[in-house]
Formats: C-alpha cells, sequence, structure tokens
C-alpha cells in the first residue's frame, strides 16, 4: 500500500468501511476534547454498534455527488476526506453562485500527522472537485487551540464567513 513508505491516497471502496469506521470515530472524540461543551463522547467503541455509521459509509461511497479517498500504508488506513460536490441557489438573484467542492471531513490518525498525508489528501479532494467543475473548494472547521485551523490556513484557505456565539 506504500511507495518508499509514502501513503497511497485512493478512493474509498465498500471493502474499507470497518477501517473509516474507526477512524471516523477517532476524529469525532478529537473534537470532543476540542470543544465538549458542543460535541459529546461516543464511548467506548467497543461496545457500540456501528451500523448507522457503515450505512451512511455505504450511502456516501454510492453517492455520485461525493467522494471519500483514503491513505494507506503497511499499518493499514491513516487518513480520510469526505469531499461533496455543491452548488449555491442559481436562482437567487442576491448571490453570485458557485459550484464547489465541500470537504465535510478529513482525518489523519494521530500517530501520522504532520508528515504530508492530510495536504496530499486534499489535494486529491480538491483535484476531484475541479474535475467535476467546481470553482472552488470549502469547509468547516471547529476552532480550538489544537484544532487544525491552523493547517488549513498553511494550505491556502482563508475565512470566508464566521459563525459567531455568544453563552448567556
Amino acid at each position: 500500500m506504500t511507495v518508499d513508505n509514502e501513503p497511497v491516497i485512493r478512493p474509498a471502496g465498500l471493502s474499507d468501511i470497518e477501517a473509516m469506521s474507526r477512524l471516523y470515530v477517532e476524529f469525532h472524540e478529537f473534537h470532543v476534547a476540542g470543544v465538549p461543551d458542543r460535541l459529546r463522547t461516543l464511548g467506548e467503541p467497543q461496545q457500540k454498534d456501528w451500523t448507522r455509521l457503515h450505512d451512511a459509509l455505504d450511502k456516501i461511497l454510492k453517492d455520485e455527488q461525493a467522494q471519500i479517498f483514503v491513505a494507506g500504508c503497511s499499518e493499514g488506513l491513516i487518513g480520510l476526506v469526505e469531499v461533496y460536490l455543491r452548488q449555491d441557489d442559481v436562482e437567487n438573484p442576491f448571490i453570485v453562485a458557485h459550484r464547489y467542492g465541500f470537504v465535510q471531513s478529513l482525518m489523519v490518525g494521530e500517530l501520522y500527522r504532520r508528515g504530508g498525508t492530510g495536504r496530499r489528501l486534499l489535494d486529491a479532494a480538491e483535484a476531484w472537485a475541479r474535475d467535476r467543475g467546481a470553482t472552488e473548494i470549502r469547509l468547516d472547521v471547529w476552532e480550538f487551540e489544537a484544532g487544525p485551523l491552523n493547517f488549513y490556513e498553511k494550505s491556502g484557505y482563508r475565512t470566508l464567513k464566521r459563525s459567531l456565539v455568544r453563552q448567556f
């Protein structure tokens, strides 16, 4: 699965669902640690029924407007990116509509971060969207100290719109 210790980036398949599920759980728990007032822990993974997650991944893999790319190495899957093709409301006369890629999730296992895998997964998502007529790529990111905002900014992303919160 690797060439010269470089993870191979490829489209995900149905046989990857179990390994992708483990990455999604790690991804979710990473965000729970960063924004515990917004997200709930999933608890012990071995005690859960992941049927719902598996069904959702199966549906994404069959959607022509979506793609999941995985990064694999000799240890197995170490990362993934989930991307969708979207279109702004072209009927709205008050906006300039764009066809764009939307990165729903990008994750690299903790032991494999800071080695370029995230950037390569993002490159694959961007190329996929561009090849389908997208003129830009968008994503939402939770902002917290250990979060991925710095990674995205270094990858050329900029803030387009912010969601502000004031707690009472």
